[in-house]
C-alpha cells in the first residue's frame, strides 16, 4: 500500500522491473534461434529457406508482441483490502479484474509481492504484506499479459483508490502496566480493577429479595439471627494516560509507536481506562480509548509532531522525545 506521492519499489524490484514489455523465456529462445538462423552457414546455402524461417520468427515475434500490449490496456482493476491491519502482517486483497482477456498475472507493490493467477473477467485474491506503519488510501498492483503465444510479457501498473483508508498499526510490544488511581468520570459504567476495589464492607443492611448470595454477611447473619448483607466501598477507577510523541526520532520512531501501543493495550488489557496523546496530521489529539482496535488506528494515524497535554490528575507515561 503507497500513499499517492509514494513510488517505493520492493527488494525485488531489483532483478524484476515493474511495468513494460520485454520477451519472456520462450520470446529470448526464439530470438536466439533467428539469429542463430540468419548468421549460420545453412542461411548461405539455402537462403530461401532461412528467409521463410526468418520471416516466421518475426512474425511471431510481432504478433507476440503487438497482441499482449493490446490486452493488458483492456484490464480494469478494483481492489478491496480489511481496513485494520498490523506491521509484519501478510494480508488477502479482493481483487475484481474486467476486460475479456482470460488468463494473466498479477501483484500488490509497495513492497513488490509474488504473482497470482488469475482470469480477466474474474475475481480473486493476492496477498500483500504490510511492511510499514501509516494510514493508506491508495494501493499499487501490477498486470501481466504473455497471450497469445507467450514471447512477450506486457505488465502495466494501476494505481488504485481504496474505498477506505486502510490503517496499519504498528506491532505492538509486551509492555507491563502497574495500575494507578486516575480522576475517571465513573458514569453509568465504571471502569475499575477489583484488586484495587478490594471488598472493604462500608455497612451491612437487612437482606431484601433479589440480592447477590455472596454479599451475605455470615457472621452478623448469625450473632442477629437475620440475614444481612455486605455494602461494599464502590470501586477505585484505574487509568493511565500514554503519550507518543514520534518527534526526531527517526527510525526509532516506529519502535517508540510500538512501545506506546503494547503499553495502550496492557493498560486496557488490565481493566484500565486509556488516554492517548498523539499528534496526528491534523495536529495534537488526546482522547479516551475503549479497545485495543481504536488504539491500533490511533498509532497507525500518529506522526512526529508535538502531542497534546494529557488531562491533569492523571498517570502519565511518556514515549518518544
Amino acid at each position: 500500500m503507497s500513499p499517492r506521492s509514494a513510488r517505493r519499489r520492493g527488494r525485488g524490484d531489483r532483478f524484476d522491473r515493474v511495468g513494460g514489455t520485454r520477451p519472456t523465456g520462450l520470446g529470448w529462445g526464439l530470438v536466439i534461434v533467428t539469429a542463430f538462423i540468419v548468421y549460420s552457414p545453412v542461411a548461405s546455402s539455402d537462403p530461401e529457406s532461412a528467409a521463410v524461417l526468418v520471416s516466421a520468427a518475426v512474425g511471431i515475434l510481432l504478433i507476440g508482441a503487438v497482441v499482449p500490449v493490446a490486452m493488458v490496456r483492456r484490464v480494469r482493476v478494483d481492489v478491496r483490502s480489511p481496513r485494520d491491519v498490523t506491521v509484519g502482517d501478510t494480508v488477502l486483497l479482493d481483487v475484481d479484474l474486467q476486460g475479456g482477456v482470460g488468463r494473466l498475472s498479477i501483484r500488490v507493490l509497495d513492497p513488490t509481492g509474488p504473482w497470482a493467477h488469475a482470469e480477466s473477467p474474474g475475481t480473486g485474491q493476492v496477498e500483500h504484506l504490510a511492511d510499514r506503519r501509516g494510514l493508506f488510501q491508495h494501493v499499487r498492483v501490477e498486470v501481466r499479459v504473455t497471450a497469445p503465444l507467450g514471447v512477450m510479457s506486457a505488465r502495466r501498473v494501476h494505481e488504485i483508490t481504496l474505498p477506505y483508508a486502510v490503517e496499519v498499526a504498528p506491532k505492538p510490544l509486551a509492555v507491563t502496566w502497574h495500575p494507578a488511581p486516575a480522576p475517571v468520570d465513573a458514569g453509568p459504567h465504571p471502569v475499575a480493577r477489583p484488586a484495587l476495589a478490594g471488598d472493604l464492607v462500608r455497612s451491612v443492611r437487612p437482606y431484601v429479595a433479589g440480592d447477590p448470595p455472596h454479599l451475605v454477611h455470615w457472621p452478623t447473619s448469625a450473632r442477629t439471627g437475620s440475614l444481612v448483607v455486605k455494602e461494599l466501598e464502590p470501586p477505585s477507577p484505574v487509568g493511565q494516560a500514554v503519550v507518543v510523541d514520534l518527534t526526531g526520532l527517526g527510525a526509532d520512531g516506529e519502535r517508540a509507536a510500538s512501545y506506546g501501543l503494547g503499553a495502550a493495550r496492557a493498560v486496557l488489557a488490565s481493566g484500565g481506562e486509556l488516554v492517548l496523546a498523539t499528534c496526528e496530521p491534523g495536529g495534537p489529539v488526546v482522547a479516551r480509548v475503549t479497545n485495543p482496535l481504536d488504539a491500533g488506528r490511533r498509532l497507525a494515524r500518529a506522526v512526529p509532531g508535538p502531542p497534546g497535554a494529557p488531562p491533569p490528575g492523571w498517570p502519565v507515561v511518556e514515549i518518544g522525545a
